[in-house]
């Protein structure tokens, strides 16, 4: 399949704006206050969603994108989508503040390196 480096692009940029949205709900949040807003947690599930339904398309406009993007983990966020896409009804609440709180803050520095990358290849 042949990359498409605007669509790449997008999806890199999808993905930082679910990543900045999580953030932004969950700021000055604690476990506490997440585990007991349920308007919360949906605005943070939806963002995950989103999250990995743009990485599994970026992966299919550029195939090589887990090689090029090492510390973005495609696969992972894909599961974590899938779990709480399909598993709506068995979400462990304590696991996704821990990847709120452990995984985001790496995970946004990487999309935004890859973006960086990115435009500094397609200039």
């Amino acid at each position: 399949m042949k990359c498409r480096p605007l669509r790449v692009h997008d999806y890199l940029g999808h993905m930082l704006d679910a990543v900045s949205r999580i953030q932004q709900y969950t700021q000055g949040k604690n476990a506490e206050v997440f585990l007991s807003d349920q308007l919360l947690q949906d605005a943070v599930v939806r963002n995950f969603e989103v999250l990995g339904e743009a990485s599994r398309k970026l992966l299919d406009a550029m195939p090589d994108a887990a090689a090029r993007f090492r510390d973005i983990p495609f696969a992972a966020i894909y599961g974590m989508r899938n779990q709480l896409s399909h598993g709506y009804f068995a979400i462990d609440w304590d696991t996704v503040w821990k990847t709120i709180e452990r995984d985001l803050p790496a995970l946004r520095t990487a999309l935004e390196d890859a973006i960086a990358d990115l435009d500094k290849s397609s200039t």
